[in-house]
């Protein structure tokens, strides 16, 4: 009788299983029909080849830029997200679902999986520094999003050497020129936190000023004094059509702020959107080489922005709701190019030629900083017919879809997970009733809707936040409807790094479990498998404010994910949650000792 392996346990092997195949010749992928959806890029150390972090695809492309061609695309593993050369024949690639590095060797024509290296939960940016020589030895780092930390890592020896702390799920890795400072981009809160390369010391840890989040990709300046990077803003102001239109919702800005430390007041800012037309998702940014221009890109707007860098009018003071005066209609100082697709990650090639990757178009783009111009574009491969998952996709990013292009659904929903924050999107019957934004994997699950689980249709809910939330010019169609509840259908929870390697719980969480369904009385509320229920019920938390008296008990799954709880996000930790605001015995359960408390937690994080 055959034995079939559990699949989580699969998945906690898959590493081991890529490694133990990656001798085998791999299959050159360039000529399949697939949806790649470039996510990041990076130039060869003679910057002839660009290399691809392909996210849906789970594959690295390598592009000859002279030529355009597509020299070979292998796979690499589950949802890439960064890709850096290690050196003129290695390439590392973040794997976000796999919890690792992979190391790729390009040779003989042939690009190749070496082995994947065990990093740590949720993989992001990478950063290589070092030139390789003795004085100056090549050392790789990966910011971890799930662990809030940055782990050093051997890149001959495949194992983390080092780990530092950051803040709430750090992004982007920038090392500065001088070689001697890490700086790790934070989002829940939007934070800068600057390392000592040698040593590890914490040098700064900074906030961006008004509520940044979904830190996007920075440069830093080549003196290594300033760094400058896309930060979105949570104006907090209620949500409405209004608002919207003045810019007091979300804002897309610049901030520049002196490294390695520095003062709160030093921050300086800079509005990108202008009047009825926001530059929605700003996402990454680049210099050119001799610092004439800088570059934006905008995924959710769908374009490139082009800002002559040596003459910007940074504001002394508050950037207020729009582009600097001294910059409207001033095609001089700042032009916008439009790209269709998602555009995620520029690099410029020379002074004045800028390449891009574009997740939509499965495309790498090359536009003419000086000029404004789309000079190029350079297919990766052949793509299917969308399907209804991929059309949700590209409605869920389309800033376009909101008033004047401000924002997106993906703005406040990074990933279809939540970036932390908190609105007034007015959906409670009140307003200054600010709610945590909900993570939405595995939404299509767990009706009702909302906070306080008043919505008993998913597609009114989803038409009701187009409408209002968005201020959407357009009346959704059915078709949309449709789309972006497949689209919400694909999003599931990660696993838990906290499960065994085997996939089961440990010791303490099966304690825990054991508390869950008994004592502590969570199953009242959290039962079945997305621990939740369609009722609604008084807690403890209500105010005379809110309009609906009752809340339907959000879904305990990935909770490990999680930065902020509760419907307001008062809570920053489980253990203040139920330490002080959702203590069991002011529910259904009964007190809990300490250690009790603490098995409690780590059930509800393997879950």
């Amino acid at each position: 009788m055959p034995r079939h392996l559990p699949l989580l346990v699969l998945l906690a092997m898959l590493p081991a299983l890529l490694s133990a195949d990656s001798d085998r010749p791999a299959a050159d992928l360039a000529g399949t029909v697939v949806d790649r959806s470039p996510m990041s890029l990076d130039l060869s150390p003679d910057r002839s080849l660009v290399a691809t972090a392909n996210h849906t695809s789970g594959t690295v492309s390598l592009v000859e830029i002279d030529s355009g061609r597509v020299l070979y695309e292998a796979r690499c593993g589950r949802r890439p997200v960064d890709v850096a050369w290690w050196n003129a024949r290695t390439l590392l690639v973040s794997l976000s679902q796999d919890d690792a590095v992979a190391v790729m060797s390009w040779q003989d024509g042939r690009l190749r999986l070496v082995r994947t290296i065990p990093v740590g939960d949720a993989p992001r940016g990478l950063a290589v520094v070092g030139s390789g020589t003795r004085e100056s030895p090549r050392r790789g780092f990966v910011a971890l999003s799930g662990d809030d930390a940055v782990a050093e890592f051997d890149v001959p020896a495949g194992r983390v050497t080092r780990r530092f702390p950051t803040g709430g799920q750090p992004g982007w890795l920038t090392p500065a020129p001088n070689g001697r400072w890490l700086i790790a981009c934070a989002n829940v809160p939007g934070e800068v936190w600057v390392h000592d390369i040698a040593s590890g010391k914490k040098l700064s840890r900074r906030t961006i000023f008004d509520d940044g989040f979904n830190l996007g990709r920075p440069v830093i300046l080549g003196d290594s004094e300033r760094i400058i990077l896309p930060t979105p803003i949570n104006r907090s102001f209620p949500v409405n059509e209004n608002n919207v239109q003045r810019g007091w919702v979300i804002d897309n800005r610049l901030t520049r702020m002196p490294l390695p430390t520095g003062e709160y007041w030093q921050q300086k800012q800079m509005n990108l959107d202008e009047h009825g037309a926001g530059c929605g998702d700003l996402n990454a940014v680049a210099l050119s080489p001799d610092r004439k221009w800088l570059v934006g890109t905008c995924g959710g707007s769908h374009e490139l922005v082009v800002l002559r860098f040596s003459e910007l009018p940074w504001p002394s003071a508050d950037p207020g709701d729009f582009l600097p005066e001294a910059m409207r209609d001033n095609s001089r100082l700042f032009r916008r190019v439009e790209l269709g697709g998602r555009p995620l990650d520029p690099v410029f090639l020379d002074n004045n030629r800028v390449l891009v990757a574009n997740y939509f178009e499965d495309s790498l783009q090359i536009v003419d900083a000086a000029t404004a111009r789309n000079l190029r574009v350079i297919k990766l491969g052949r793509a299917p017919k969308p399907t209804l998952v991929r059309q949700g996709e590209q409605i869920f990013h389309d800033a376009d879809r909101s008033r004047d292009g401000w924002f997106s659904c993906s703005s406040c929903h990074p990933g279809g997970h939540t970036n932390g924050q908190t609105f007034d999107t007015l959906n409670d019957g009140n307003h200054d009733t600010y709610k945590l934004t909900p993570s939405l994997r595995g939404v299509t699950r767990t009706g009702p809707w909302t906070w306080h689980g008043w919505q008993q249709s998913l597609p009114a809910s989803i038409r009701k936040s187009l409408h209002d939330t968005l201020s959407t010019e357009s009346t959704p169609t059915d078709g949309d409807i449709r789309a972006l509840i497949a689209y919400l259908g694909s999003l599931q929870h990660p696993v838990s790094p906290h499960l065994r390697a085997d996939g089961q719980l440990d010791d303490a969480a099966r304690r825990g479990k054991r508390l869950f369904e008994t004592r502590a009385g969570c199953t009242d509320c959290h039962a079945g498998k997305d621990y939740t229920t369609a009722a609604t019920y008084k807690v403890g938390l209500e105010s005379p404010r809110l309009f609906y008296p009752e809340f339907n008990p959000p879904s305990l799954r990935g909770l490990h994910a999680k930065r902020r709880f509760l419907h307001d996000g008062r809570a920053r930790s489980l253990e203040e949650v139920l330490g002080k605001h959702h203590r069991p015995e002011k529910l259904t359960g009964k007190p809990l000792s300490k250690s009790q408390l603490d098995d409690l937690i780590a059930y509800l994080r393997s879950i």
